[in-house]
């Protein structure tokens, strides 16, 4: 399966931070060049398209960024009430 060979090829980094999507929001809770996993409340559909922000207070001091971001929606498994995502990376900007 791809999302198997994604998944080890980065190394990956534990972030957490505000997911947020057109539908609703989330929390990352790890990322890497090209994917991030994080957890929500809504039950989206592998192979999507996603638009979705992320917020990162601490980058620069006092001047927080926003990633904004366009993916695909890899795979989804339940977690509890909420919904673990893989999404891919595709695209991404930086803003201040």
């Amino acid at each position: 399966m791809i999302e198997f060979q994604i998944k080890r090829r980065e190394e990956r980094f534990k972030f957490e931070a505000p997911v947020r999507m057109a539908k609703g929001m989330g929390i990352s809770r790890d990322i890497s060049n090209s994917t991030i996993y994080f957890l929500t409340e809504e039950n989206l559909i592998p192979g999507s398209a996603l638009s979705f922000s992320v917020k990162l207070d601490y980058a620069f001091p006092g001047k927080p960024v926003t990633m904004e971001c366009r993916g695909q929606v890899l795979r989804v498994e339940a977690a509890g009430e909420k919904f673990g995502v893989a999404a891919s990376i595709g695209e991404c900007w930086c803003f201040h």
